[in-house]
């Protein structure tokens, strides 16, 4: 296994026996493969591919590599083979993915698979374990990560992708769960003590870091370009939710069942979600009307493993959706087919 190695298909086709709309399996490998997150779009652009991360062999700590395939199941093409692989993120708009990798920044084109070191990480150094997800703005400009610190605690970090520049924006205990919004202007981050975290809030320039003051989210993003966040409310609510910085309430949009994670399209027309206690299948919410359509069953155990939770996140184009199952009894990659006549019942009025 080696960067630039092409793989035979694993792909393997159904079709979700109440909506009827397709989907593939993307890979099939006896090692887990999972997709980069809910919070993330992790295609091109186009909706021509979409990149994914998969364990290098079937062992506990067995390194991790990312790698693209064509939304058709075709094309599967290794894109790493790095042992300390952290800190990604894919930006459509840019067309390329960043990582951490022996103390520096890179950016990958997605398809070239070109290399480039955009910055050094000074005065940090990667986890030793695993893998790790970092956040960038829309336009592609900011990237914002997070590294041990030597000398104990965690940093939160931004590089400007142009310059190089490295900027140290907050020293603590710990932190995960960073998400910037698309127009980079506030950053988003729990905080850890020990077990117990906060949400917090940060302007990108490092000042005014605060408490967001609402801890009712189970899993959220930012809701497009309004500045507000859209997610699922923790146990007893069953909804999904918007709300903004100042808003005393959260606007519910929908309720009636325990959404689990849930994203948005880049508009925020659109909120897809999975669910669980008990596993209902995949949603999607129409926001403008309301209306919330069952797309398919991803078929996932939804246990305790990041890989058995289906994680589902929209296409730029919105014509696809990417999710996790362990349905062959290991976590693998799916997409199901939005289709233009499943997306113009699901925007009819309720």
């Amino acid at each position: 296994m080696a960067k630039g190695s092409n793989y035979t298909s694993e792909r393997a086709f159904f079709t979700d026996s109440v909506s009827g709309l397709r989907v593939t399996r993307l890979s099939h490998y006896a090692c887990i493969s999972t997709n980069l997150y809910f919070e993330m779009t992790s295609f091109t652009e186009d909706d021509a591919h979409v990149v994914f991360i998969s364990q290098r062999g079937a062992g506990r700590d067995a390194p991790w590599d990312l790698f693209r395939v064509q939304t058709d199941g075709m094309a599967l093409v290794q894109m790493t083979e790095r042992d300390d692989l952290r800190g990604i993120v894919v930006c459509p708009a840019i067309g390329k993915v960043l990582f951490q990798s022996e103390g520096a920044l890179f950016g990958m084109d997605m398809l070239s698979l070109e290399e480039e070191s955009i910055a050094e990480i000074p005065g940090v150094v990667c986890r030793t374990h695993g893998y790790s997800l970092a956040t960038i703005d829309r336009a592609g400009t900011t990237y914002f990560g997070n590294c041990l610190d030597p000398k104990g605690g965690e940093v939160i970090f931004k590089v400007d992708t142009a310059s190089g520049g490295v900027d140290p924006l907050l020293h603590a205990e710990a932190v995960n769960h960073l998400h910037v919004d698309p127009e980079c202007k506030t950053l988003h981050f729990n905080m850890l003590n020990g077990y117990e975290g906060r949400a917090y809030l940060m302007d990108t320039d490092g000042g005014r870091v605060r408490q967001s003051g609402f801890e009712r989210f189970a899993h959220h993003t930012w809701f497009g370009t309004t500045g507000k966040m859209q997610g699922t409310l923790l146990p007893p609510g069953k909804a999904l939710a918007i709300r903004g910085e100042r808003d005393p309430e959260p606007e519910i949009l929908v309720e009636g069942r325990y959404y689990w994670h849930s994203s948005c399209s880049a508009d925020a027309e659109w909120i897809v979600s999975d669910t669980n206690w008990p596993q209902e299948g995949l949603f999607l919410l129409h926001v403008p009307t309301g209306r919330v359509t069952y797309v398919c069953d991803p078929r996932s155990s939804c246990c305790h493993p990041q890989w058995t939770h289906p994680h589902p996140s929209l296409s730029p184009g919105l014509r696809y959706v990417s999710f996790n199952s362990d349905l062959t009894g290991v976590g693998q990659v799916y997409l199901v087919e939005l289709t233009d006549e499943f997306l113009a019942a699901a925007r009819q009025p309720r």
